[in-house]
């Protein structure tokens, strides 16, 4: 049964890949390692050996964590929209079989591409 997905996350900055290791140690696999990391305010988003690790802070407190993993074998296709002039944000989307899409919005400041090159040698390869 398919899901219909549409999250969209917002990313600011990019992150030591271990700095945050932490919070994600506990559903990391054997052997798994973080190979990129971005943030904002909260909100964080890893790409692994292995997937791609989205952690959505909820609440004013921020004790509320949902984590969601794509894995890289259910990624059909994903796109990259670079910033315009006028336009300040990247778009960043994937295609995950069974689920949906999913989106990351970068700060124009971010360099999108090495994401897309990332991810296409993790599909292509």
């Amino acid at each position: 049964m398919k899901i219909d997905l549409l999250v969209t996350f917002s990313v600011t900055k990019e992150e030591n890949p271990e700095a945050s290791r932490a919070k994600i140690e506990d559903i990391l696999i054997d052997g798994e390692e973080i190979n990129l990391a971005y943030s904002h305010v909260r909100d964080k988003v890893w790409f692994t050996t292995k997937r791609i690790i989205a952690m959505d802070v909820q609440g004013l407190t921020g004790s509320k964590k949902e984590f969601k993993s794509f894995p890289y074998s259910k990624i059909s296709s994903f796109s990259i929209e670079t910033a315009g002039t006028f336009d300040g944000d990247s778009d960043f989307k994937i295609w995950v079989s069974g689920v949906g899409v999913f989106e990351i919005k970068f700060r124009k400041s971010l360099n999108i591409k090495k994401v897309g090159r990332f991810l296409s040698e993790k599909l292509l390869s």
